[in-house]
């Protein structure tokens, strides 16, 4: 007969308190995430008023993603083969700390070069750190969770991160200016840090990882495809969403208020696009891909002609926030599919690359801007989609989600 110290279902309660405990972990590394991919993408959604208040121009801003993303390219690998076998906890809390400091820096810098610091930080963070919770999401899960499960979770906060960054920012910029906004994102880090010093268990590796691991998904032919549909499709979005704003602002003449409705539209539908990708991806990440890529190509090739109105603004930007919402899952299921046994040993180079797609995106996005107009930046983010999609359906048309299945 259970006693009292025993659940209902005749489990230890300590074991019902460790469960908690476990899941907490969990959330706190999500929501972590969630800041820390917020925080990379909140210049994005203010840099009108960042360029306007230092008096520079909005391409010179676009700095502010693009450092960022180059730190976090070279801190994912060098850091995951660096820290050798110390327990992955500490570094964990370790980043979080790095990037409540970083949002603080941004936050109070009295001129660019410091603003800039802040943003380099804030990379080393966002590198170390997404690499590092996607990889150890099996070891925080309680018995019974699978690791799809578990890195579902964490992803979801990335994913989330990447839609809904630029329009919390913007309306938090218009409330409160665009250096209380990243104050209030470094405020939000404490009590993640609080949490993971107290839910995070020890986690010591089992075994380190070194250089010879880092390109598995890169040796792997269909991993490479992927890859190479990812590179393509995620210069494209980060070269013309960058800019986004700056768009509605000179082109479209739109106020404030309106820019942010317009980015909070596409966060909105960015969560719809999330879900759906859950769903569609693990039935054919193939053919969901290929969704994403045709939504985002439809969006950025009538972006200059019809998202000068605002009707027209509203459905283009919910549009290409549904089709990018799906992006971050399609590319991480297509390496599950294709070669599951690889994600954890390839993961901080595949995070490297993506930071780089960022980085260079949003430099390449600032020149072409500044030089050539949005007009011409969107016509060649429609084209680098195109080529994108004509790879999974070309080179990709022998993955299938069987792959993953027979795997298991």
């Amino acid at each position: 007969m259970p006693t009292s110290g025993q659940a209902s279902h005749g489990r230890p309660e300590h074991y019902e308190q460790r469960v908690s405990q476990q899941w907490l972990a969990i959330l706190s590394v999500a929501v972590g995430a969630f800041a820390l991919v917020t925080s990379e993408f909140l210049p994005v959604g203010v840099l009108n008023d960042v360029a306007s208040d230092l008096g520079i121009s909005a391409g010179h801003a676009g700095l502010m993603v693009t450092l960022p993303g180059i730190m976090a390219a070279l801190a994912a690998p060098l850091l995951s083969v660096g820290i050798g076998a110390m327990d992955r906890r500490y570094l964990l809390i370790g980043l979080t700390l790095i990037m409540i400091i970083a949002n603080t820096v941004v936050a109070y810098a009295s001129d660019f070069s410091l603003l800039l610091f802040g943003r380099v930080l804030l990379g080393i963070s966002i590198g170390g750190f997404w690499a590092t919770a996607i990889a150890l999401s099996s070891r925080l899960a309680p018995r019974g969770v699978g690791v799809a499960q578990a890195t579902s979770i964490i992803m979801v906060g990335v994913t989330l991160a990447t839609v809904l960054g630029v329009p919390v920012g913007t309306w938090l910029s218009g409330l409160m200016g665009w250096r209380m906004t990243f104050l209030v994102t470094a405020l939000v880090g404490i009590p993640v840090l609080l949490a993971q010093v107290c839910f995070l268990p020890r986690l010591n590796p089992d075994k380190a990882i070194h250089v010879r691991d880092l390109p598995a998904l890169f040796i792997n032919p269909l991993a490479r495809v992927g890859l190479i549909a990812v590179l393509l499709i995620g210069l494209a979005h980060f070269a013309a969403y960058t800019y986004v704003a700056p768009f509605f602002k000179q082109s479209a003449g739109f106020d404030g208020p309106t820019i942010g409705s317009l980015l909070l539209l596409y966060g909105v539908a960015g969560v719809v696009g999330n879900l759906f990708a859950g769903f569609a991806a693990n039935q054919s990440v193939r053919y969901t891909l290929l969704l994403v890529a045709l939504l985002i190509g439809v969006s950025t090739a009538l972006f200059p002609h019809f998202a000068t109105s605002l009707s027209g603004a509203g459905m283009l930007i919910a549009l290409w926030g549904f089709a990018f919402g799906a992006f971050p899952a399609c590319a991480s299921i297509w390496m599950f599919v294709v070669a599951p046994k690889d994600v954890e040993r390839g993961m901080p180079l595949f995070v490297a690359m993506f930071q780089v797609i960022i980085a260079l995106g949003s430099f390449f996005g600032g020149r072409i801007v500044d030089q050539l107009g949005s007009a011409v930046l969107m016509s060649l983010a429609t084209a680098l989609v195109g080529c994108g999609f004509v790879t999974v359906l070309v080179l990709g048309r022998n993955v299938s989600n069987r792959l993953a299945a027979q795997a298991a």
